[in-house]
């Protein structure tokens, strides 16, 4: 049986170059669907199922990385692309996850894929993940926007624009300066981590701010915060000096 595998690329070039090469060089390896959006390419896996993914690093609309992390799971293997980059390569290898350098070598492509055929790659961890977008310098601090996984797809948001986050169970109500109010498919813990620390803080363990948009502060035993919205939100006793050091 052919491992089924996708492209997610947004360089048509690029797509056609490997589809060739895995076509050619690594015949074991079906290319079912290609894609130059990753929106598009995340609601294909959400109803598909794949053995591989060939993913670009660095998209104008969303990394490969927002890609993973908007995905309920990752229940196929992964290989990146990047480009040739002494530096990338670098990262790559601390991180222990596969990759290709653009333009794709036939050899490269050959070793990245031998493991996926011989079913020996075990599946891709977050860890992972974040070892390699410390190393290539891609930290959640330099994102204008986050992907997050609502009932009706995928929702592109801009950090700048997000007031609040309350935790429901296994769900986050993401609350926007609009007035818009999302319901994503994370926990508060996963949205956490997409957000840059130096304007979101966790006050409660239901609560996630962005401290820029604080109205005032009033005292307590732990206190609350009330929101550019005018929303009240309580801060835990165990949170309340690590609030009001951000003032200081």
């Amino acid at each position: 049986m052919k491992v089924r595998a996708i492209i997610v690329d947004d360089e048509q070039h690029c797509i056609e170059t490997l589809t060739w090469q895995v076509g050619k060089y690594v015949p074991e390896i079906e290319i079912l669907e290609a894609f130059n959006s990753p929106a598009e390419a995340m609601a294909y896996l959400t109803t598909h199922t794949v053995d591989l993914v060939f993913l670009d690093v660095e998209m104008p609309e969303m990394s490969g990385f927002d890609l993973l992390n908007a995905l309920p799971e990752i229940d196929f293997e992964v290989i990146f692309a990047t480009a040739h980059d002494e530096f990338a390569i670098k990262a790559f290898h601390a991180s222990a996850i596969d990759y290709l350098l653009k333009p794709v070598n036939k050899d490269l492509l050959i070793a990245a894929t031998k493991k996926v055929l011989e079913k020996k790659k075990p599946a891709i961890l977050p860890e992972q993940i974040e070892i390699l977008k410390n190393a290539l310098g891609l930290t959640k601090v330099q994102k204008e926007r986050i992907a997050v996984p609502t009932q009706e797809g995928l929702h592109f948001v801009k950090v700048s624009e997000v007031l609040y986050c309350i935790s429901d169970s296994n769900y986050t109500f993401i609350h926007l300066d609009s007035g818009q109010k999302l319901l994503v498919s994370k926990t508060l813990k996963e949205i956490e981590a997409m957000l840059p620390n130096e304007s979101f803080l966790r006050i409660h363990h239901s609560h996630l701010i962005n401290f820029t948009k604080i109205e005032k502060y009033i005292r307590g035993d732990g206190g609350y915060v009330v929101m550019d919205d005018k929303k009240s939100l309580s801060v835990s006793r165990s949170r309340k000096e690590m609030l009001l050091s951000k003032f200081r």
